[in-house]
């Protein structure tokens, strides 16, 4: 039990005699509290501001030069969204605005596909194959992709090719050289020459084939093409 003076120097105790020397206003929210434990806080939360507050300098950085959202700090710093949110509430940070339109430059799938158009010969890499690299869904790629050509971040053939078979051709087409109908039957092409013309009429550069034809070897090859013709 509470001992103690009052101001006219009496020696009081109780409960009752303490929320006496309160004034008014503080009397009825004292007298709730009378008896009652203190709140603790959750040790989970205690563990989340010592995670904040360990990288209390690092986070004010990224809250302050950064645009990402509260969600993909939390996870960056092992918090959640609310409690990066009540951090920057506290700090009074305010952030800055976040620029209209698709950010390539903090775009993970934009940058892997930036990178992936930097490769030799990268226009003739089959959609599949990008796809597949980036891990993500054609869909997405696509819309991408359309957003990094319209920019001038990558070449307009970029992501244009359809077809898994001509890239297979086009890869033997740069390394080895090998007649271009031989290249055609290996990867299951009948006709990989109208293929290229084809592209170089759309304006891809493909450059020459690595296999010369001798003078007397195209005229032996004319010449049996025009024989299973006849036949």
């Amino acid at each position: 039990m509470a001992v103690w003076n009052d101001a006219g120097g009496n020696m009081r105790s109780g409960k009752a005699s303490l929320l006496g020397a309160l004034p008014y206003d503080q009397k009825e929210s004292a007298s709730r509290c009378v008896g009652k434990p203190l709140l603790k806080v959750p040790k989970m939360i205690m563990k989340r501001w010592g995670i904040l507050q360990g990288k209390k300098d690092n986070l004010l950085k990224d809250l302050k030069e950064t645009t990402l959202s509260f969600k993909k700090l939390g996870k960056r710093y092992g918090v959640s969204r609310q409690a990066v949110h009540a951090f920057s509430k506290r700090q009074g940070i305010k952030r800055p605005v976040r620029a209209k339109g698709h950010q390539t430059g903090e775009c993970r799938l934009c940058q892997k596909l930036i990178q992936i158009s930097k490769k030799p010969h990268s226009e003739f890499i089959s959609i599949h194959t990008i796809v597949k690299e980036t891990e993500g869904s054609r869909r997405v790629c696509r819309y991408h992709l359309r957003t990094l050509r319209d920019r001038g971040l990558v070449d307009e053939t970029f992501g244009r090719l359809y077809s898994k078979r001509a890239e297979k051709a086009y890869a033997i087409y740069f390394k080895k050289r090998l007649p271009i109908r031989m290249i055609g039957r290996k990867v299951g092409i009948k006709n990989f020459q109208s293929v290229i013309q084809n592209h170089r009429k759309l304006g891809w550069n493909v450059p020459p084939s690595l296999y010369v034809y001798g003078g007397r070897k195209r005229s032996r090859i004319q010449s049996e093409i025009q024989r299973r013709k006849q036949r």
